[in-house]
């Protein structure tokens, strides 16, 4: 028999033996046997199984992670909020192996000191900080995976503390630079990830991270879409060695293709995306390289391209994806500038989509974005409101999505009462042989509707039984490499767009459209109203149209004999206006919905000639509306904005003849209303500014002067509400409390909806029902007492506030607190954690920082007891550094119980004045006593 050789790992195995023969393993030695054991054990024990755990995280995250193809796609997919969540329990243990290695082989014991002089070299060695040779790498582990599961501020934090903890190895110092500078332009700190890209740069970078540099400084630039900037380091990073999966080398290259693209260079992102698809990629990702290879290949092609596309949508292969066939084709004819074409293959793309993801969403954004240019805001409006349920949150085209989808939701409200009572006065005027045929359409088109319905239904239900049936199947077979789609999405609620579109479209038919509101079903949202609302219970199987007349009770006929099905004829004759007083009604709502649509146009749209014809219509079918001078203000203004003076001019005239005493007549009035429509509002809060100081110092006098300047200068400014509060608030210093009460109902009944209407109710309602106002409502922002609903200041019951608890063995929080706008947020969240990390190593603190009625509070909870957080405040501020960034804040050791309390009716003040008498002050902890918090946590400094 020949004889084996001996493998390395027995060769190895032999020599870890006989350092534990000799006694050479502990940390508390420093020699090259000690630190050789020390650095063999974190390697092969410790440290693999949290490399293992941590790669199993990074292989869920790519094979979890999904893509939106129709924008330009992040080069790493942590990128993703959705995929940081993915992996999460790998990460942690990762984390928790790095943490233990550190903790059990980490040598900081100094070795036996050389005699003699020492060399430079020499005393470099002496001042490591740690000399386990592996060790960095098990902290790179750690911070890299606290970055993989979205823990950015983290991860900065742990690569900042490398860096320091092995300055002696400029590979690491350099990796960490720009891993702290990719945790950063997650954070959108980008002012300091550009100065730590800049910084190792400048400082050369090892060869083996110059092409990871360029990966990182890539991403950075594409995050900002400074596309031109980004290409040439994309176009190292797709060329990297690094080990990636096929699909992540074919993201890289679809994103190249993206950015060419963007830049116009055609033939270079058509060679891209077939790189894509050569890297044998999933089947959805080859199928949008296709796509997006059509799209750029040269205009004379374009004829072929559509007969590319149009054999693609007949492959039943691509029927889950003929959305974004017909969206490429719409594309193509939108390049030929044939728009009726691209119109044409958007709605049979919205049509065909089965899956009703992004893809759709992005084609129907194009398409309302196509109605909305052409003012068709109707057809606009139904487009953007499927979007803005599909398209992700975080896309750069959801704002404006959002924004438009909002308006015209609103504005759809009133074009449809106008188009719906216009209709039905005509039918009115119709013999009753013309009525009930139209009539008889309408039925016909909703049984019709009803059956395509009903077999839409039906179908579903049978490919979900079919589906079923396969999957049941698929589970005796062997695993099979299927494409991925993303119609199914089994999420909580909010989080699937498809149910939240759904969910809005069910709302609408039930309540109509609705504006995004508190009380949304009250018709008095005042504090003061007389009487709660009602709800209107409708009949689950036959709801009526939010819009019906016949849903009121003046309708044709009795509450209880309204024919609610929507198949009987008598369901819609009951609603058209043959009275006089239905045609009363039935004007009522012409009237508001004509104003209010007139004011979109203007206001929000810009678009005066349609807010023209609709305003005038108001002036001219219904002279004798209520609010007729507001109507002549706005058009005095689209006037003036459409540069059309003489017309501007004319309605200013008919609003001083006709409604001399209107607010808005005042304002018009003033000679100085264009110096004022350009330096008011900075007038306005000057002016406010100083009759709140006037209030504060008692200068009641000066208070009421200054709201009557407001009145007749200011009558329509921002601010008017709150001088109104301040003459209020002055009356009832001096003692008139009938003037302090009717000048609040004056708020509430002139401004609903400003924010101190709502302050001026409670205070009103409260001392209706015989409450005190409590002192200091106006003053100090830390004596005014908090309230559950944010009314801060407010009438408080004093016998209804809970006092505060002195119980110390209760979970506290060690909290900062300062106003709004006066600390930088970011930079104390950065300092706070970095403390934490360097001084506190094993058990993690939460951070949070809510805003509440303009003050901002760093919130560190994790402690058991009061003894736990009052010890990590003394050791904080005995932190000279820190206690100078500190200077100015407010610090409050403070219970979870009383936290809660803090904010249901006492102030920053009162608890400040309980704790200092019921909580006694510890000492500092001596230097050779371990205090609470070092009982509890590993400090890296000692």
């Amino acid at each position: 028999m020949t004889q084996r050789r001996p493998t390395t790992a027995l060769l190895l195995a032999a020599i870890v033996t006989a350092a534990l023969l000799v006694g050479c393993g502990s940390t508390k030695d420093n020699t090259a046997q000690s630190r050789f054991y020390q650095s063999f054990v974190t390697r092969f024990n410790v440290y693999h199984n949290g490399n293992e755990a941590y790669k199993e995280g990074v292989q869920a995250q790519e094979k979890g992670h999904k893509d939106n193809y129709m924008e330009v796609i992040p080069l790493y997919v942590v990128s993703s909020p959705t995929t940081r969540k993915m992996g999460s329990s790998n990460f942690d243990k990762a984390v928790e192996k790095a943490q233990k290695a550190s903790k059990l082989h980490s040598i900081k014991a100094k070795p036996k000191r050389k005699a003699g002089t020492l060399s430079e070299k020499d005393k470099q060695w002496y001042a490591k900080k740690e000399y386990n040779p592996f060790m960095h790498n098990v902290w790179l582990l750690m911070a890299k995976a606290q970055f993989q599961k979205g823990e950015f501020l983290e991860a900065a934090t742990t690569y900042a503390y490398i860096a320091r903890l092995f300055s002696d190895k400029p590979r690491v110092v350099a990796e960490c630079r720009m891993r702290m500078a990719q945790c950063y332009s997650e954070l959108d700190w980008n002012y300091e990830a550009e100065n730590l890209f800049t910084q190792t740069k400048r400082d050369s970078i090892p060869y083996q991270l110059a092409d990871e540099y360029e990966a990182l400084y890539a991403s950075y630039l594409l995050q900002h879409e400074r596309f031109e900037e980004a290409l040439p380091h994309l176009e190292k990073a797709v060329k990297r060695r690094e080990h990636r999966t096929q699909k992540q080398k074919a993201r890289e290259y679809y994103l190249l293709g993206q950015v060419y693209a963007s830049q116009g260079q055609d033939a270079q992102a058509y060679r891209a995306f077939k790189k894509a698809i050569a890297q044998n990629p999933p089947y959805e990702l080859e199928f949008n390289a296709h796509i997006r290879q059509t799209e750029v290949v040269p205009p004379s092609k374009a004829p072929g391209m559509i007969k590319t596309l149009t054999r693609m949508a007949k492959n039943p292969n691509n029927k889950d994806y003929l959305d974004q066939v017909y969206y490429a084709i719409g594309n193509i004819w939108l390049a030929q500038q044939d728009t009726l074409k691209a119109i044409s293959n958007y709605e049979k793309g919205a049509e065909e989509s089965t899956r009703n993801g992004v893809e759709k969403g992005i084609l129907l954004l194009h398409l309302g974005n196509i109605y909305w240019e052409r003012a068709k805001y109707s057809d606009a409006q139904r487009c953007y409101s499927e979007a803005v349920g599909l398209i992700d949150k975080d896309s750069k085209d959801y704002p404006q999505l959002n924004k438009r989808s909002s308006i015209l939701d609103e504005l759809v409200e009133h074009t449809e009462a106008i188009e719906l009572q216009d209709s039905l006065q005509h039918l009115a005027t119709l013999p009753e042989e013309e009525i009930y045929a139209v009539i008889d359409k309408i039925i016909e088109e909703v049984k019709k509707k009803e059956e395509e319905e009903k077999k839409k239904a039906e179908e579903e239900a049978r490919m979900n039984r079919r589906e079923e049936a396969l999957s049941n199947a698929r589970a005796n077979l062997p695993q099979m490499n299927t494409p991925q789609m993303t119609g199914g999405d089994n999420s909580w609620y909010f989080y699937n767009t498809q149910l939240v579109a759904q969910g809005k479209k069910d709302f609408q038919q039930k309540w109509g459209r609705r504006k995004l509101e508190d009380n949304w079903r009250r018709s008095n949202k005042s504090v003061l109203a007389d009487t709660a609302f009602e709800e209107v219970n409708y009949n689950d199987d036959n709801e009526l149209p939010a819009d019906s007349l016949a849903s009121d009770s003046t309708g044709v006929a009795a509450a209880d004999s309204i024919v609610t099905d929507i198949h009987d004829r008598m369901y819609y004759y009951q609603q058209i206006p043959f009275s006089d007083e239905q045609k009363v009604e039935s004007d009522d709502i012409l009237k508001e919905a004509l104003f209010n649509a007139g004011i979109i146009y203007k206001d929000k749209l810009e678009d005066f000639g349609l807010a023209e014809k609709t305003l005038k219509r108001l002036v001219e079918q219904y002279p004798d509306y209520s609010g007729m001078d507001l109507v002549y203000y706005n058009l005095y203004l689209m006037y003036s904005r459409w540069k059309k003076p003489e017309l501007a001019a004319l309605y200013k005239n008919k609003l001083i003849e006709e409604f001399p005493y209107s607010d808005y007549t005042v304002v018009v009035s003033d000679p100085d209303y264009a110096d004022n429509a350009l330096y008011g509002k900075h007038r306005e809060d000057s002016l406010y500014a100083a009759t709140y100081n006037a209030y504060n110092d008692g200068r009641y006098s000066q208070v009421y002067l200054n709201d009557s300047l407001s009145a007749s200068k200011y009558a329509l400014g921002a601010h008017r509400p709150k001088f109104m509060f301040l003459h209020a608030m002055s009356s009832l210093q001096e003692g008139d409390t009938s003037d302090f009460l009717d000048r609040l109902k004056e708020i509430c009944s002139k401004y609903p909806q400003n924010e101190i209407s709502e302050l001026a109710g409670l205070i009103a309602k409260g001392m209706s029902e015989g409450r005190l106002l409590t002192s200091g409502s106006l003053g100090s922002i830390w004596q005014r007492r908090l309230m559950g609903g944010g009314a801060e200041g407010a009438a408080v019951d004093s016998a209804s506030v809970k006092p505060f608890s002195e119980e110390r063995a209760v979970p506290f929080v060690f909290m900062l607190a300062y106003e709004d706008g006066t600390v930088n947020d970011n930079q104390l969240l950065f300092e706070i954690a970095r403390y934490n990390f360097t001084n506190f190593m094993v058990r993690n603190f939460e951070i949070t920082m809510p805003k509440r009625d303009g003050i901002t509070m760093l919130q560190i909870s994790g402690f058991m007891n009061f003894d736990e957080a009052w010890s990590y405040r003394q050791r904080l501020y005995a932190d000279k550094d820190m206690a100078a960034r500190l200077a100015g804040i407010r610090a409050y050791v403070i219970s979870e119980e009383n936290l809660k309390l803090l904010f249901e009716g006492h102030s920053f003040d009162e608890y400040q004045q309980f704790s200092d008498e019921h909580f006694s002050v510890l000492p500092l902890p001596d230097d050779d006593q371990p205090s609470t918090l070092d009982e509890l946590y590993f400090d890296d400094e000692e």
